[in-house]
């Protein structure tokens, strides 16, 4: 799996052991929060076979 060209969009703060809103085999390992005015933070998610993909997220609430 590639990373997305684009940050994903989440409802809340991803936690470690959540699913990949895409890939629902990948799980997230680490949560990196950062200050940047595009993206609040990155996730690393290890998938089969010991793969991993880092994605950038920013969050927006549902309405």
């Amino acid at each position: 799996m590639k990373p997305s060209f684009e940050p994903l969009v989440l409802k809340s703060h991803p936690d470690v052991g959540d699913q990949h809103p895409l890939a629902p085999q990948y799980r997230a390992v680490e949560v990196r929060l950062m200050d940047a005015s595009d993206i609040e933070g990155q996730v690393v998610y290890a998938g089969p076979q010991s793969w991993q993909v880092v994605e950038a997220f920013v969050v927006r609430p549902a309405a």
